[in-house]
């Protein structure tokens, strides 16, 4: 569906992208990304770390690659973006590549429970509102494939009250419960920040871009797109009315 999804994707950037130029960072005009949180967050969260054009950073369940995308426009630095299949992979690519960006982000079909990467190799490693959507044995690979000292960074949609949403494919946890998981597989020094006040997205171009997609997923003849817009509607019901939260977690492995 990854890779049907990013066809779309593809083809409404183009013409967008004819009329009008894309957000700085947001190639994609942030259609990748399924829950529609402000892309101004990133922002915040690379604030933990060092970012230079040598580091290396691991864009966990990242499928169609828009953080990536986004960390090589704004800092610099080169990603390796895991996608759950080689389709995904394969759009990933394209938008990558139409954005100018191919010397940079590097997309890779990998399970996130056993990522094709040496131990160690990575500085950073990013999953923004991916861990929902992936096993739990994904932290404990990703603690592997970050070298000491390097720094994990996340973005999550936790449940704030007992009232969690029902989502297929997404599996929501607490704040408190993700601080646990994220202590139990070895790292230190983990700092959660509630971002949730700044997570409404304000760009009048992205929100336009967003119904527009919308709309194509849902006139696509196709079940699987169909059920992305679902998804998409019920995470942005969700978030308008309080039932989930957003939370930025960072940490180092010792």
């Amino acid at each position: 569906m990854q890779a049907r999804l990013g066809a779309l994707v593809g083809a409404l950037t183009r013409s967008l992208a004819a009329a009008s130029p894309a957000p700085r960072g947001l190639p994609g005009y942030g259609l990748e990304h399924a829950s529609g949180t402000a892309r101004e967050l990133l922002g915040r969260l690379s604030a933990h770390g060092i970012f230079r054009k040598y580091e290396l950073v691991l864009d966990l369940g990242s499928d169609l690659g828009a953080t990536g995308r986004w960390l090589a426009t704004r800092l610099g630095c080169t990603v390796v973006a895991t996608a759950d299949d080689a389709g995904a992979a394969r759009e990933g690519r394209g938008l990558t590549r139409r954005a100018g960006l191919t010397a940079q982000v590097f997309h890779v079909p990998a399970s996130p429970t056993a990522l094709p990467v040496r131990d160690a190799r990575f500085t950073h490693v990013w999953a923004v509102e991916s861990l929902p959507r992936l096993p739990d044995t994904a932290l404990a690979d990703a603690f592997r494939a970050l070298r000491p000292g390097g720094h994990l960074a996340l973005q999550d949609l936790v449940g704030t009250s007992a009232d969690v949403p029902v989502v297929p494919g997404w599996r929501f946890t607490t704040r408190a419960a993700r601080i646990a998981d994220i202590e139990a597989v070895g790292f230190v020094e983990v700092a959660a920040d509630d971002v949730t006040h700044a997570s409404v997205e304000r760009s009048a171009p992205v929100l336009a871009a967003r119904q527009q997609l919308l709309h194509r997923l849902r006139a696509a003849g196709d079940s699987a797109l169909s059920r992305e817009a679902d998804v998409r509607d019920a995470l942005s019901a969700a978030l308008a009315d309080g039932r989930l939260g957003v939370v930025q977690l960072v940490a180092r492995r010792p």
